[in-house]
C-alpha cells in the first residue's frame, strides 16, 4: 500500500478532523490546516504537519503555506478542500456583505487552495481534489438559500475542473455529504443573518428550527464517513478498483434525497416539455 500526502483545510474540527485522523491512520502524510493553529494540536501530537490557513487569504499566502509544505513532503496526492460554514437566513434578509463572506468561504476558498496546488499536481500529472459540497447543493432551502448556492457552485466547478484536468492524471470529485452528527450546526459554524423580515418569518424560521432540531442528532456518523472517503480517494479497502464519480453522494439519507430530487426535476420537465421544446427554429 502507498502512503499519500494530503493537504486538508478546515481540519480543526468535524470532516477536516476526522478525515486528518482517518488517513493518519492508514499511515499516510497528512498536511492539516485551520485558521487557527493552535486547534490543530490533537492532530499535531498524532503526527500531522500542522499550519496555519485561512481559504480566503491572498494567493500570496496560501502559495507560501504550500510551498513549505512540499519543502517538507516533496508532494501533495490528495486535496481535501473541506473548510465552509453555514449561513442561515432569507434570501432578502441577509446582506451583500454576508453573502460575499459565505461566498467567499465555501466557494472561492475551494478555488483559491486548488490553484495553489494544483501546479504541483500538474507537473506530476497526478493527484485526486475532492471538494466538500453537501446534499444542500440538490434543493435551495428557505432560510438557507445562500449557503445551498454556494455548496451547488461547490459541486459545479468541480465538475468542471474534472473535464479540465482528467488528461494530467487528476481526478476531482465533489462530495454531498448528508446531515453527520458533527459540529456543523453549532453557532461554531453556523451564522444567522442580522436583518429580519417579518413577512417571511414562517419559512425562514422553519428552516432554523429544524436545523435546531437536527443539531447532534444527525445520522451520519464522521468517523465512519471519513474513513469510507480517505478509501474512496485512495481506491484501496472497500473502494479498490472503482472509479471516482463526478459527485459522491455520502450518507443514508443523501443517497435516497437526492434521487428524489431528480425524479421531481424530471417530472416538471414531462409535464412542460411540449411546450418548452416548441421554441427551437423549424
Amino acid at each position: 500500500m502507498s502512503t499519500k500526502v494530503w493537504f486538508i483545510t478546515g481540519c480543526s474540527s468535524g470532516f477536516g478532523k476526522c478525515i486528518a485522523e482517518a488517513a493518519l491512520r492508514r499511515g499516510d502524510v497528512v498536511i492539516a490546516t485551520a485558521r487557527q493553529v493552535a486547534a490543530l494540536a490533537d492532530l499535531g501530537r498524532e503526527g500531522a504537519l500542522t499550519y496555519q490557513l485561512d481559504v480566503t487569504w491572498p494567493d500570496e499566502k496560501l502559495n507560501a503555506v504550500v510551498s513549505d509544505a512540499l519543502a517538507k513532503t516533496g508532494r501533495i496526492d490528495v486535496l481535501v478542500n473541506n473548510a465552509g460554514y453555514i449561513l442561515t437566513g432569507g434570501i432578502e434578509e441577509v446582506s451583500a456583505q454576508e453573502v460575499s463572506h459565505q461566498y467567499e468561504t465555501n466557494v472561492i476558498g475551494q478555488l483559491n487552495v486548488a490553484r495553489a496546488i494544483l501546479p504541483h499536481m500538474r507537473q506530476a500529472r497526478a493527484g485526486v481534489i475532492c471538494n466538500l459540497a453537501s446534499i444542500g447543493s440538490w434543493r435551495g432551502v428557505a432560510g438557507a438559500g445562500i449557503y445551498c448556492s454556494s455548496k451547488a457552485a461547490c459541486s459545479i466547478n468541480s465538475e468542471a475542473l474534472r473535464g479540465e484536468v482528467a488528461h494530467l492524471g487528476i481526478e476531482v470529485v465533489a462530495v454531498e455529504p448528508g446531515y453527520f452528527r458533527t459540529n456543523f450546526l453549532t453557532d461554531s459554524n453556523r451564522k444567522r443573518a442580522q436583518r429580519r423580515i417579518e413577512d417571511i418569518a414562517g419559512p425562514v424560521e422553519d428552516a432554523v428550527s429544524a436545523l435546531d432540531a437536527k443539531n447532534c442528532k444527525q445520522p451520519g456518523n464522521p468517523v465512519l464517513g471519513a474513513q469510507l472517503l480517505v478509501e474512496a480517494l485512495t481506491k484501496t479497502g472497500r473502494c479498490e478498483g472503482r472509479s471516482l464519480p463526478a459527485r459522491l453522494a455520502l450518507g443514508n439519507d443523501a443517497v435516497h434525497f437526492i434521487p428524489s430530487i431528480m425524479d421531481g426535476i424530471r417530472k416538471d420537465i414531462e409535464e412542460w416539455k411540449e411546450l418548452t421544446g416548441s421554441t427551437d427554429f423549424e
